[in-house]
C-alpha cells in the first residue's frame, strides 16, 4: 500500500493489550498495517471477523465507509501504521498497480473469512479444531505456530474455551497433533 521510506502522513502508533485501535462508529479515516504484535476484529458480537498478526494489513472496508463497522482491540502489545484514507484513496487513484496489489489483499482477506466460516459449520470440536490448525499450518511436515491464546482460537471457531482443550487432548489421543510449546505438529490421520 504504502511502501517503505514513501513520504506519506502515515502515523506509527503503539497500542497497548487491551487497548483499542479504533471502535465500532468511529470516524473511518484510517486502514492499519500491524507492525508487531495481534490485533482483534469483531463486530460488537460474538463473532471474531479477522485476526490481524504482525505484517497484516486491516481496516480496508474504511476506504467505502464513514464509519468503523467494527472494534480493533489489541490482544497484546502492538505497533501499528494508520494510513490515512484520503492519501491511500489518492495513491489508489495515481497508480493502478496499487489497486492491483489492495485487490490481492482483499481477495486473501475473504479467501480466509470463507474458510473460516465453513470451519463453524463442522458440528464436532475437535474436527473443527484440526480444520482450524490445518488453515494455519506451513510445512512439510505442517507446523503451527501459535501466537495466539486458546481463548481466541475458540472465539474465532464459535466454541468454548473448555471445548477447545477437550477438542486439543483428543487430537493428541488419536495421533493427529502433538503439542510442544507453542507449536502444534500435524499428522496425517484418518477419521476426522
Amino acid at each position: 500500500m504504502l511502501a517503505a521510506g514513501e513520504p506519506s502522513r502515515a502515523a506509527r502508533r503503539g497500542i497497548g493489550q487491551g487497548e483499542a485501535v479504533f471502535r465500532q462508529g468511529d470516524p473511518a479515516t484510517a486502514v492499519f498495517l500491524l507492525e508487531s504484535g495481534q490485533v482483534r476484529l469483531a463486530d460488537g458480537s460474538a463473532v471474531i471477523l479477522q485476526v490481524a498478526e504482525s505484517g497484516d494489513s486491516f481496516a480496508e472496508a474504511s476506504l467505502s465507509v464513514s464509519q468503523y463497522h467494527c472494534d480493533a482491540v489489541a490482544e497484546a502489545d502492538s505497533i501499528v501504521w494508520a494510513l490515512p484514507k484520503a492519501d491511500l484513496l489518492a495513491k489508489l487513484a495515481r497508480e493502478p498497480a496499487e489497486c492491483l496489489a489492495l485487490a490481492m489483499v482483499l481477495a486473501t482477506h475473504v479467501r480466509n473469512l470463507r474458510a473460516r466460516l465453513a470451519l463453524r459449520d463442522i458440528r464436532s470440536a475437535p474436527a473443527r479444531l484440526l480444520g482450524w490448525l490445518r488453515l494455519h499450518a506451513a510445512g512439510d511436515p505442517p507446523v503451527v505456530p501459535v501466537r495466539r491464546s486458546w481463548m481466541l482460537v475458540a472465539e474465532e471457531l464459535g466454541l468454548t474455551r473448555e471445548a477447545v482443550y477437550r477438542a486439543l487432548a483428543t487430537l493428541e489421543r488419536q495421533g493427529c497433533i502433538r503439542r510442544d510449546g507453542h507449536t502444534v505438529h500435524l499428522f496425517a490421520r484418518a477419521g476426522l
